[in-house]
């Protein structure tokens, strides 16, 4: 009890945030805060609905051993265990708080102990509508976040003899009918633009021998279970479908675009789903900024299909930081950085120059974009090159740009790299990085190194389709433009 009493008053940063949001029966439910569990201590814990939210903090990189074998003991007493890092409380609050939420909404799981409980499973719904009609009504959040479709849908009968029940429910298919329709729409439209223009609609592989090595993506696995000369046994979904496409461009298919699939592990909330739909193309012998007109083009059609239109600005990188917030982004100490966002109490274990420019974006400028506007960014700090070429100067600068619509991020487009030394040298970086943090290593794609030298000169830009259907159907939720969302898949 004393090292509870002891944790309570030194909590961390995150531990604090979240605890500002889970008192007090803010969430229809009472939490308590590192409260003893049978020689545990967990971080907050809902007895009520036998759930109990952990935060990790980098030093759990290396701890999964330890960390299952916690989540298994307190598992065993009965409790349904939600694990978050801390920079997602801290950065991504809503979304943990909307994570909890709907595991608000689940029934408890069976105690351990012979004591009778709640009935689970089919025709079991009216006994869990007092705590989920509870959670909905003092929720912070709008009743559109908890949980979509999965919280209430797709779990036998529904609540009987509830009209307003029925109604939401009603609601939510017609959007989701509403937003199928926009898809269809949209998709006819990008088909259409780009074979006005020439550009060939391709096809290429979901699943790959290689991964992608950028640390701050994390890739699905899967196992080929079939002979071995058939290749490679571990494979990983693709998270876009740049390299294939490179490898086409290389063989010769010129201008080509692909709308398909992409799937991101770790990234679900309200603008993230783990698989998502990516349109991307490529243009031969055009430069970043040639394609980023093409692409506000793009986009500005798009917006035409709900009557709507958007005035276009186009900054520097540079130019954007000094204007927003005085502050030269290629130029400024990490110290300078930080002060903008002192508010935000972000802890600071692991981050680095870039990851602090990227924060200063997401916290500070981007949210400030007006709603009817296309931002149009471009010339990046090399250290953020990724897969672009960079162009020397007094400050080398990477030939890539990236397109906002309102405060949404739509597309990131590059100038290409076609040097594979410099290549396979950037991707053995991000695997040096990626062993700094932790995390696993990714196969390099040897197949594109060696066709990146037959690979012309051009641009290439990915466009997220969710983004833009979100943006269109004037939605903050990227669930509201899904048929089904990652929960109730």
């Amino acid at each position: 009890m004393e090292r509870a009493k002891a944790l309570r008053k030194a909590q961390t940063d995150a531990e604090q945030r979240l605890w500002s949001r889970l008192r007090a029966n803010q969430l229809g439910a009472k939490f308590r805060r590192q409260h003893p569990l049978d020689g545990c201590i967990a971080d907050f814990v809902c007895l009520e609905h036998r759930l109990i939210v952990e935060l990790d903090g980098s030093h759990h990189f290396d701890q999964h051993a330890h960390d299952a074998k916690r989540t298994h003991a307190l598992e065993s007493l009965g409790f349904r265990v939600l694990r978050f890092w801390n920079n997602d409380a801290l950065e991504r609050t809503d979304d943990v708080l909307e994570a909890i939420v709907a595991a608000l909404a689940e029934s408890p799981p069976p105690h351990p102990n012979p004591l009778p409980r709640l009935r689970r499973g089919r025709g079991s719904e009216a006994s869990r509508e007092p705590s989920t009609r509870q959670a909905t009504e003092n929720s912070p959040l709008p009743q559109a976040q908890l949980g979509g479709e999965g919280w209430v849908r797709g779990r036998g009968p529904q609540i009987a003899g509830t009209h307003a029940h029925k109604s939401a429910s009603d609601e939510v298919a017609n959007a989701r009918v509403s937003a199928l329709h926009l898809r269809a729409r949209l998709y006819a439209l990008i088909r259409d633009f780009f074979a006005a223009r020439n550009v060939l609609e391709v096809e290429t592989p979901i699943l790959s021998k290689a991964g992608n090595t950028e640390p701050n993506i994390e890739s699905f696995t899967a196992t080929f279970i079939g002979h071995v000369d058939a290749g490679s046994r571990e494979r990983w979904l693709r998270t876009s479908p740049e390299h294939a496409m490179k490898r086409l461009l290389a063989a010769g298919v010129g201008d080509c675009y692909e709308l398909g699939r992409v799937f991101r592990n770790g990234e679900s909330g309200r603008r993230h789903n783990p698989e998502f739909t990516m349109l991307e193309w490529y243009r031969v012998g055009w430069d970043h900024r040639r394609l980023m007109v093409e692409t506000c083009e793009l986009v500005r059609a798009a917006l035409q299909l709900v009557g709507r239109s958007a005035s276009v600005v186009e900054r520097t990188y540079r130019e954007l930081f000094v204007d927003e917030l005085g502050v030269d982004p290629f130029t400024a100490g990490i110290e300078a950085l930080q002060v903008p966002l002192a508010e935000f109490r972000i802890d600071a274990t692991g981050l680095g120059r870039d990851d602090w420019l990227d924060l200063l974006i997401t916290h500070r400028i981007q949210p400030a974009f007006p709603h009817d506007r296309i931002t149009l960014i471009h010339d990046f700090p090399a250290t953020q090159c990724a897969l672009a070429k960079i162009r020397d100067g007094d400050l080398p600068v990477a030939e890539r740009f990236e397109l906002y619509l309102g405060s949404h991020e739509l597309a990131n487009g590059y100038h290409e790299l076609t040097d594979a030394t410099e290549q396979c040298a950037r991707f053995e970086r991000d695997n040096a990085r990626r062993r700094e943090r932790g995390q696993h290593e990714m196969p390099i794609d040897g197949r594109l190194l060696a066709a990146l030298p037959d690979m012309p000169a051009c641009a290439g830009v990915a466009l997220g389709v969710e983004r833009l259907l979100m943006s269109l159907a004037g939605t903050d939720d990227i669930r509201g433009v899904l048929a089904f969302p990652f929960a109730s898949a």
